[in-house]
This record gives C-alpha cells, sequence and structure tokens, in this order.
C-alpha cells in the first residue's frame, strides 16, 4: 500500500510539472501580443506552461486550436481542428480511395517543424474506428484502430 502511495504522489507530481495553468497576467506580455496578433477572433483562451514553452489554447469559430510558443515568441507547433472540405484533396482521394466504406469523424491539422500532418478519425457503424495520419500529399503515415 506504501508503494501505491508514493507512485501515485510521484505520478501527480510529474504531471504538475510537465503542465502548469497559467494566469494570463503571468505569460510575458509580447508573447501575448504575439498571440492575439496571430488570433484576434480567439475565444475561450487558456495558457498553459509546458517545460520551456508556452501552451495556448483556444477556439475560433467554435473550432479548438492550440499553439506552443518558445519563450522568445517563436511558434513551435500548432494544431487545429479542421472541417472535411479544409482537406486537401490528394487526402479526400486516399480516403474515398483506401477507406470508402468509412465516414470522417473528426479531423486535426498539426503543424510543426515545416510539416504539415492530418489526423483523420474514421468511422463505421457504432464501434468501428479508425484513426489515420496523413502528410500533404495524402501518403498513410501513420494507422491505428480506436
Amino acid at each position: 500500500m506504501k508503494n501505491l502511495s508514493v507512485a501515485l504522489i510521484a505520478l501527480l507530481g510529474t504531471a504538475a510539472v510537465s503542465a502548469q495553468d497559467l494566469n494570463p497576467a503571468d505569460v510575458p506580455q509580447d508573447l501575448r501580443d504575439t498571440f492575439e496578433q496571430a488570433h484576434p477572433n480567439a475565444s475561450d483562451v487558456e495558457w498553459e506552461r509546458e517545460g520551456d514553452s508556452y501552451k495556448v489554447e483556444f477556439e475560433v469559430d467554435y473550432q479548438d486550436q492550440e499553439v506552443w510558443y518558445s519563450a522568445d515568441g517563436q511558434t513551435n507547433k500548432m494544431e487545429k481542428d479542421i472541417k472535411e472540405d479544409e482537406l486537401p484533396q490528394a487526402i479526400s482521394s486516399a480516403i474515398s480511395d483506401k477507406y470508402a466504406d468509412y465516414k470522417v469523424d473528426s479531423i486535426e491539422m498539426t503543424e510543426e517543424n515545416g510539416k504539415t500532418t492530418y489526423e483523420v478519425e474514421l468511422e463505421k457503424g457504432w464501434d468501428d474506428e479508425i484513426n489515420v495520419v496523413f502528410d500533404a500529399d495524402g501518403k498513410v503515415l501513420n494507422e491505428w484502430k480506436d
């Protein structure tokens, strides 16, 4: 029992260190300015500190987005939910060809290190779901059952 308690405390401590919610006033002003200029229509804005990065979660037009900034204001990573009609044609074609029996449930676009990927959750019926990560050219990078 003692080992379980120690493990639980260690786990909670690790989670607390890995991401900390921030009051916007605790985010450097120049970083907040950079964010507000890039996303003037953002709502439900929440800041977190993850290691050396600042992560901001927000919505634009009811679509979730996340941006990771370095302390000097450079964008390290961006994720956002997109609609099916916003997918590149190559991905839409790949879905029609390889996953014709499935329908698109959700899509998350990620930009990191100069690369854009699209994680598409596909579903068929009530309990058959597949997650597929595509590059912008429609190539499958990863696939797993959900």
